[in-house]
C-alpha cells in the first residue's frame, strides 16, 4: 500500500494537491464540510472504524488517505523558480516540530524549504499531519547537507540567515525584505557551527520571561512573522 496520511485537514489539503488516490472514512462521522468537499475531490471508502483505526493509529479523526508518490524536488529546481522566502531545517529530529515548521513556512508565504537527507525526521504520517497539509503544498528539497547547500543558495542572490540564541542582532534589526533564507536548529545543538558560519547573518528573539527559549518550531513561526511584517510594512509604505 502507498503511503498513508490522516487527520481531516491533513487530507483535504492533499486532495486539493491532486496527491490523493483514495480517502478511507470511518462509519458514523457527522457533519463536516471537509468532508463534503473530499467526497466532491476524489473517491472516498466507507470503512468501520476499527479497520480505520488499526490502518491509520493515533488520532485520525476519522479520516485517512492513501497518496501517490511525492515529487521530489533537487536544489538546483527550487531555486530555480526565483523563491524570495526559503526556509533550511538543520537537526529538526521531531516529527512534529518538522511538520509545524512547513506549516508556518507555508503561511509565510515561502516557496520552499531545504531538508538534509541526514539528521532530520522523516516526511512521516506524524510530520505531514502536524503540517495541516503544508507538507503538500510547499515544495521540498532534501540535500545530502546543508553547509554545501548554503553555498548554493547564497549564489543564487539569497541571503541565509541563521536563528541563534547567541545571534548578533535582534531578529528586526536585520532586513528581511530581500531575498532571503531562514535556517532554523534544533532545540538541542541548534544551528550546527559549520552551517552558521556559511551563514550571512546570525538573528535572535529576545526574551522577557525567565525561560531562556522558544522551542523550534515556535521560534520558526516568530521569525517567519517578523519577515512579513517587514514585507508588509515595506509594501505599505512603498510610493
Amino acid at each position: 500500500m502507498r503511503q498513508l496520511i490522516h487527520g481531516r485537514n491533513a487530507v483535504l489539503e492533499a486532495a486539493r494537491a491532486g496527491r490523493v488516490v483514495k480517502v478511507y472514512q470511518a462509519t458514523g462521522l457527522g457533519h463536516d464540510p471537509r468532508l463534503e468537499e473530499l467526497a466532491r475531490l476524489t473517491r472516498v471508502e466507507v470503512v468501520p472504524a476499527p479497520r480505520l483505526d488499526a490502518m491509520a493509529p493515533g488520532v485520525n479523526q476519522g479520516v485517512a488517505a492513501e497518496l501517490k508518490p511525492r515529487r521530489e524536488w533537487t536544489l538546483n529546481q527550487l531555486l530555480d523558480t526565483r523563491p524570495s522566502l526559503l526556509v533550511a531545517l538543520d537537526s529538526i529530529m521531531d516529527p512534529q516540530n518538522l511538520g509545524a515548521i512547513l506549516r508556518s513556512a507555508e503561511v509565510a508565504g515561502a516557496g520552499g524549504a531545504i531538508v538534509p537527507e541526514h539528521r532530520s525526521a522523516p516526511l512521516s504520517a506524524v510530520a505531514m499531519k502536524a503540517s495541516s497539509g503544508a507538507s503538500e503544498l510547499l515544495p521540498i528539497a532534501r540535500v545530502s547537507g546543508l553547509p554545501s547547500a548554503i553555498v548554493e543558495v547564497k549564489r543564487a542572490g539569497i541571503w541565509c540567515v541563521a536563528l541563534d540564541p547567541r545571534g548578533d542582532l535582534k531578529a528586526w534589526e536585520f532586513d528581511f525584505t530581500q531575498h532571503v533564507c531562514v535556517v532554523v536548529g534544533s532545540e538541542g545543538s541548534g544551528v550546527h557551527r559549520l552551517v552558521k558560519e556559511r551563514c550571512d547573518a546570525r538573528v535572535r528573539l529576545p526574551m522577557a520571561g525567565r525561560l531562556a527559549s522558544l522551542n523550534a518550531s515556535a521560534a520558526a513561526a516568530a521569525l517567519l512573522y517578523e519577515v512579513m511584517r517587514q514585507r508588509a510594512v515595506s509594501t505599505e509604505t512603498r510610493p
